[in-house]
């Protein structure tokens, strides 16, 4: 057993002063593998240190970490459909309150924005302000303007979209635009200097594949918003501005709502209606309605409201047209302020307006209803995410018991969706399958980098595996005496991998990488919900792992070209060349 031990150690002492035998090909092969390594960690971090920030920034800015809706919305979701909406919600808010959540109730509609030069397609998010701004961060990244207050048809609008109507500051306009602008609000000198001061000319630079935005901004004179422009005076600018009515918009919008139809045609009832039912709905719509045979319709009889709920539920659960009624809707209101947020989601085709103004037919006739009730964990800041205490569990636990304790329940039609089920349909599935897609091709092509360079360097030394052979060693002595060097040559690089990998990702960590700009030139949406600023993540397991599969797989890809030389006679491995 002590000879076995020794001969052992002899190899593996062989294996490693062949390493310093053959100082280049070491160095190079180190080298080669440093380079896969560390390109590796940095660009994972990269990755998932986006993918971090952008469900952060969902979390933070977007939609919090659950919301309380009626499972009928959310299975319609997609659609937004605002006849799904509920009352009582003050309750439920009282509860999560006193459970150490706080909450911001919601609705949610569709519309068309139009301003004095444009219009655009607009989601609104009709809000309390106060809750709000306990709940989400968005509300304290107000660029222009102010935010909204209750009691006024004002709306915070998502930067881009601004820029996109000519509503607001503009940021980047043409010479010629800002000449129409001093020429439409500044009402004397004074005001004429001061808008003048406010803009600089955009430096554009020729240069190989110049982009289409500067190509422009050389043929029309682009000038643009000095970014260190103190704030005062972008609040005189902007009340300068908006004394124009440059500011003033209408929304245009349909209110939904549930009604159960007097009369249905038999023919809709028979094509549309009837075969979506299941038999106990059935029962409940056949007992609210009876067949007329002269107008060859079925008319509504019933009056028990609970009944008459109860067939109008199912109605709209088979998606029959008729249970929802339309009504269009025209609200005029206000710009007072744009937002420009850490998530870009709600830079563009995104308003957010008081809900209370909303209440009756000057509005969106909600009589206190919502589409969603927003919830937080009060002691998590924007920093923090995934907490137990906001799991969908946890939430609904709570808020089960502090309704328990004051003999409540929850309403059957209502339910706690976590921020991940969300994801889970289409709010950022793309921008994790890419994420790992990507990841899974850099670790690929790291892998094969380390594979091709210890191949090469193993079949460059068959020669040398021929006259080793000739002096005794058998072949598995040959295979782990190589083996081992390859995994020494894996360990060393790796090492350095990782020290250098570390060395770059510290940076991106730390500071992070300004994006902005590209960002403004590709629209601002790069899959992820970041806005500029991208940063890393320390991945430890990525640190470690990527230093134990270096090394295994050097040791690895040495197996097979020594077992080729092996296989050669000892004559023809002293030949190859």
């Amino acid at each position: 057993m002590a000879g076995i031990f020794n001969g052992v150690w002899e190899l593996k002492r062989m294996a490693l002063r062949n390493l310093a035998r053959h100082k280049v090909k070491t160095i190079i092969t180190c080298l080669a593998i440093m380079i896969s390594v560390a390109v590796f960690i940095w660009m994972d971090s990269w990755l998932s240190g986006m993918a971090l920030e952008s469900r952060r920034n969902i979390i933070n800015y977007e939609m919090g970490a659950a919301k309380l809706q009626t499972t009928l919305y959310f299975d319609k979701k997609d659609e937004m459909p605002t006849y799904e909406n509920f009352a009582g919600w003050e309750t439920y808010a009282r509860i999560l309150d006193e459970e150490g959540y706080n909450t911001a109730p919601r609705y949610t509609f569709s519309g068309t924005l139009y301003s004095l030069t444009g219009s655009a397609p607009i989601v609104i998010n009709a809000v309390d302000p106060d809750a709000e701004a306990r709940t989400l961060a968005y509300a304290g990244y107000i660029e222009f303007g102010r935010s909204i207050k209750n009691g006024e048809f004002g709306i915070a609008l998502g930067a881009m979209t601004a820029e996109k109507l000519k509503v607001g500051i503009p940021t980047r306009p043409t010479a010629r635009e800002l000449e129409d602008l001093i020429a439409v609000a500044a009402t004397n000198q004074d005001e004429e200097a001061f808008i003048r001061s406010c803009y600089t000319e955009m430096e554009v630079k020729a240069q190989f594949g110049e982009t289409k935005e500067y190509a422009e901004g050389r043929a029309v004179g682009r000038m643009i918003l000095k970014r260190e422009l103190p704030r005062p005076d972008i609040d005189r600018l902007w009340n300068i501005i908006d004394a124009t009515g440059c500011n003033d918009a209408r929304i245009s919008t349909v209110i939904d709502y549930k009604m159960a139809p007097d009369g249905i045609r038999k023919d809709k009832w028979d094509a549309d209606l009837w075969p979506a039912l299941t038999a106990q709905e059935q029962a409940l719509v056949r007992a609210a309605y009876e067949f007329d045979e002269p107008t060859q319709a079925y008319l509504l009889v019933e009056t028990d409201e609970a009944k008459l709920d109860a067939a109008l539920a199912a109605m709209i659960r088979v998606d029959f047209s008729g249970a929802v009624r339309h009504v269009n809707q025209v609200i005029d209101a206000k710009i007072v302020g744009m937002i420009n947020s850490p998530n870009p989601f709600n830079n563009y085709n995104i308003a957010y307006m008081p809900m209370d103004i909303l209440q009756d037919e000057a509005g969106m006739m909600l009589e206190g209803r919502i589409t969603e009730l927003i919830i937080r964990d009060k002691e998590l800041g924007v920093a923090d995410m995934n907490s137990k205490k906001e799991s969908k569990a946890a939430i609904r636990a709570a808020l089960d018991a502090g309704l328990a304790r004051q003999g409540l329940t929850l309403d059957e039609s209502l339910d706690v969706f976590f921020w991940m089920d969300y994801v889970d349909f289409g709010y950022e599935t793309s921008d994790s399958t890419s994420t790992q897609f990507i990841t899974f091709i850099l670790f690929f092509l790291s892998l094969f980098g380390i594979s091709n360079t210890m191949l090469l360097a193993t079949l460059e030394r068959t020669k040398e595996i021929g006259m080793m052979r000739a002096m005794g060693m058998t072949d598995g002595q040959m295979i782990f005496t190589y083996m081992i060097e390859a995994a020494a040559l894996g360990l060393i690089g790796s090492l350095l991998g990782i020290m250098l990998g570390c060395a770059l990702n510290y940076p991106m960590v730390a500071y992070g990488w300004d994006f902005s700009e590209m960002m403004d030139q590709l629209g601002g949406n790069m899959g992820y919900r970041v806005a500029g600023n991208f940063r890393g993540t320390w991945k430890p397991a990525t640190v470690i792992g990527s230093c134990v599969v270096a090394t295994i797989l050097s040791s690895f890809m040495a197996f097979f070209p020594t077992r080729r030389a092996t296989k050669l006679s000892i004559a023809e491995s002293l030949r190859f060349e």
